[in-house]
């Protein structure tokens, strides 16, 4: 019975180190994909512009988090030990990272929505209180999670965790929806605003299905108990690397393409965007 207990937390281990180190691997193909359009676009933004600290947060500050925690994972203990607390306290940072790089990637997506409907207080209003409904859900998620992390590494999800994917779901659908729904709207725009449009529509509709893939990986986790919740956190914050910063990067390129402004003033989707989009489309 020991043997067998053994082997069996043997083998979750290797698979919890197999899916962080493809998740790593992943983001960093992504990061050498896409490094020669963050040096012409992203480099040159001033340090003010919140979509700079934007895109550094989803690249880099997760892409070295992943690599800390490919470090630490070794010292982790899988079950209960008497280095639980910090491996708790761990899972608990590693969670709420999790969740800010979501709230971080939908304040984007909102962002987005928000400037193709000129800027409605309506827009914002909605999906202001879609997110607020979101954080609220995610609290009790959390505070459960917390204590189910007491077990070491291996633990199990809360239940609560559910209700908060289905929050997130509906969030993302609605921002997808609306930029769909804008996209459709758009038949008498000129040839400018309907590629942006549409470029939006592309973005936003690849982000939309990579979130809908891991939250459908979450609802799986819950309901599979040989399937280990720590891996979330891996795929987690390689996809809302990849997202966070290929939305950036794609917004930096319209503005650029559309010769809003000189390149060392490039400020991304603020006033000349924004007012095209209001004057040609409402």
């Amino acid at each position: 019975m020991v043997d067998t207990t053994t082997g069996t937390t043997v083998a979750a281990m290797r698979s919890i180190y197999y899916h962080s180190l493809a998740a790593l691997a992943l983001s960093c193909w992504d990061f050498l994909m896409t490094f020669g359009d963050e040096v012409h676009y992203i480099w040159p933004m001033k340090k003010r512009h919140t979509f700079k600290w934007l895109y550094i947060f989803h690249r880099y500050f997760l892409l070295t988090t992943q690599i800390a925690f490919q470090i630490a994972l070794p010292l982790l203990p899988a079950m209960s030990s008497p280095t639980s607390h910090d491996c708790r306290v761990l899972l608990l940072v590693m969670t709420i990272l999790a969740e800010w790089a979501n709230f971080a990637l939908e304040f984007i997506l909102a962002f987005r929505v928000f400037a193709l409907f000129g800027r409605r207080p309506w827009v914002s209003r909605l999906l202001g209180c879609l997110i607020l409904a979101e954080i609220g859900c995610c609290m009790p998620a959390i505070l459960s999670g917390f204590k189910s992390f007491a077990t070491g590494i291996l633990y199990q999800l809360s239940p609560d965790v559910n209700i908060q994917t289905a929050f997130t779901i509906v969030v993302h659908s609605t921002l997808t929806s609306l930029t769909v729904a804008k996209r459709i709207s758009i038949v008498g725009a000129g040839v400018i605003e309907r590629n942006v449009i549409s470029q939006f529509t592309r973005d936003g509709t690849v982000t939309y299905l990579m979130v809908t893939g891991l939250m459908g990986l979450v609802l799986a986790t819950s309901a599979m108990r040989d399937l280990q919740p720590i891996n979330l956190f891996f795929w987690a914050l390689t996809v809302y690397s990849i997202c966070g910063s290929r939305l950036i990067l794609g917004m930096a390129r319209i503005q650029d393409h559309m010769g809003a402004l000189p390149e060392d003033e490039n400020v991304l989707l603020t006033t000349y965007i924004d007012v095209c989009l209001s004057e040609d489309l409402d």
